[in-house]
């Protein structure tokens, strides 16, 4: 298997099948599993532009084979892959012990070829990682990466921009982060890529974007780089684009460029389609529903805000497909809670929205919230599953989702770089910590902070409760089944059991076989009941008759 470039994503914990770790319900609110394995938007984005500029790109999401082939020979898959570039993603600080696993194994087999990370942790990590572990070539630095990836393939790193690297003398260098981009329409993706890389990978599990994709597929267009709010727990916060990402302002996609991309999904597919980032940045509604509505399209269409919208954006948005849904994060029930995280709006403004989104029929509104934010106290695991019932009277057209901030406080994130001023104690500073931490037989002994309000303990005892009497409430409502509330409370149950038997110093090998049978459980099959959005097959969304035979094929 010969590529030019081949983009590889590791699990969060590359060892997991070996090892006995429990995340429970902190990869709750997104499509990945346990082990992280949704690949980053940004491969996608630059596999697009180093194909155009001529060079033939693989992507390979090693953590969704992982967890589909539990024979998956890593080691062999690797040694043989062939390309001159292995870029490998350590964007989020959950893969800090992945994909450094996955850079060494890469060494072992490519001593010749280039090993290149990026991502905003590792951009943040930068001189810790380069200088610690010298199977690493470089990091691409920044949130943006196409244009320093192109020139480091055609260059060498000595006129790439945003980069540090070690040269063949074995001393580190470091070009500044000067490129970053204002636009994003020049980084469209081309969606046929998508079919072209299964075709590459000849493996329906290597080549999607996670792994529950197959059973529950959704696509997503990017239509913003940087943040106007300043949520201080957040590592893509506005303070950390501007502190250390050299980001200063937003960088756009154009409505013309969204509208193109979401025919490029539509073309193909009718999975739903996620819009990453509040249109209303760059006064896009508008214009986005206008070209939208002409698409006429029968995907399901998700668009999320950080702020309650007014009722205008919702109609022009609610026009824009049969089923519309919407996401925002109030983080907590709680006006002051949430505004002192860096959400300034109060009940009263979302309930209005509440209102809205009932007379409007859109299809659904998700809200998320968290535990372990400041001035949380352990009686607040209880004001979830209240506020819950309380919104629930408003409109039935509402769901509800709570984790932990959890694993981490991102690095970069004020919360992280002056946790005094938050009320927060951080717990680990430096990269090795976090690779030690990913690796706990609890994900108690991962959380890398405790507040003036909660320990770490309260912080684990506050999410399970609150997740416990949400899932009441929308047992009672008839939003689950009885089946998926058991298996919830399975889940607390084992929860507690790990970690009472990690912290009395006895075996949980005992315990090996529940938490994979319940982790399988819950992911592959109960989790379709907590799904965010209709649950269609890949297949029955391709529309492309080609397309659609090659995804059977790859699937047998």
């Amino acid at each position: 298997m010969k590529v030019d470039i081949a983009l590889l994503h590791a699990p969060s914990v590359y060892d997991f099948r070996d090892r006995y770790l429990y995340a429970s319900i902190i990869s709750e609110v997104v499509p990945s599993l346990f082990v992280f394995d949704m690949i980053p938007y940004g491969f996608l984005t630059l596999a697009t532009y180093l194909e155009r500029n001529g060079y033939k790109v693989g992507i390979y999401n090693v953590a969704s084979k992982m967890l589909r082939d539990r024979k998956f020979d890593v080691e062999r898959f690797i040694e043989n892959l062939d390309a001159d570039i292995y870029g490998i993603d350590l964007h989020w600080l959950v893969h800090a012990q992945g994909s450094i696993e996955i850079a060494k194994i890469v060494r072992k087999y490519h001593p010749d070829s280039k090993i290149v990370l990026g991502g905003l942790s590792s951009t943040f990590f930068r001189h810790e990682i380069i200088e610690r572990y010298g199977f690493i070539d470089a990091i691409l630095l920044g949130d943006s990466t196409e244009l320093p990836l192109l020139k480091f393939a055609k260059e060498g790193p000595e006129n790439t921009p945003n980069i540090i690297w070690r040269d063949e003398t074995g001393r580190i260098r470091e070009n500044p982060i000067e490129w970053v981009p204002n636009s994003l329409d020049e980084f469209q993706i081309d969606h046929k890529f998508l079919v072209k890389n299964l075709m590459r990978c000849r493996d329906m599990a290597l080549g999607v974007p996670f792994c529950s994709f197959i059973e529950a597929p959704i696509s997503a267009v990017m239509t913003v780089k940087g943040c106007s709010f300043d949520c201080i727990t957040c590592g893509g916060s506005k303070a950390a684009y501007r502190d250390f990402f050299a980001r200063s302002n937003l960088a756009l996609k154009s409505p013309k460029a969204i509208a193109d991309e979401v025919r490029g999904i539509a073309d193909i597919s009718s999975m739903p389609i996620f819009f990453v980032g509040d249109l209303r940045y760059g006064n896009r509604v508008e214009e986005v529903s206008r070209l939208l509505k002409k698409l006429n399209l029968d995907n399901e269409l998700i668009f999320e805000f950080f702020s309650p919208p007014s009722r205008e954006t919702l109609r022009l948005l609610r026009e824009t497909s049969h089923s519309v849904y919407l996401q925002i994060s109030p983080e907590s029930p709680v006006d002051e809670v949430r505004m002192n995280f860096g959400r300034p709006y109060s009940n009263e403004s979302l309930e209005k929205m509440i209102r809205h989104v009932d007379e409007l029929e859109f299809t659904r509104l998700d809200l998320y919230f968290m535990m372990g934010l400041p001035k949380q106290t352990p009686d607040h695991s209880h004001l979830v599953a209240k506020y819950f019932s309380k919104v629930r009277r408003i409109s039935k057209r509402i769901n509800a989702f709570v984790s932990p901030l959890a694993p981490f406080i991102d690095p970069g994130s004020r919360a992280f770089m002056h946790p005094e001023i938050f009320g927060y104690e951080i717990l680990f500073k430096d990269f090795g910590s976090y690779r030690e931490a990913l690796t706990s037989y609890h994900w108690k002994y991962s959380l890398n902070y405790r507040t003036s309000w909660m320990s770490r303990q309260d912080v684990v005892d506050s999410s399970l409760i609150a997740y416990e009497e949400l899932n009441k409430v929308k047992l009672s409502e008839g939003m689950i089944s009885e089946e998926a509330y058991e298996l919830a409370k399975e889940r607390v149950l084992l929860d507690r059991e790990v970690l009472k038997a990690v912290e009395r110093g006895t075996s949980i090998q005992e315990l090996k076989d529940k938490m994979e049978d319940l982790s399988i459980r819950m992911d592959s099959e109960v989790k379709k009941s907590f799904s965010l959005y209709p649950t269609r097959d890949l297949l029955r969304c391709l529309r492309n008759p080609l397309i659609k035979r090659i995804a059977g094929i790859l699937m047998r």
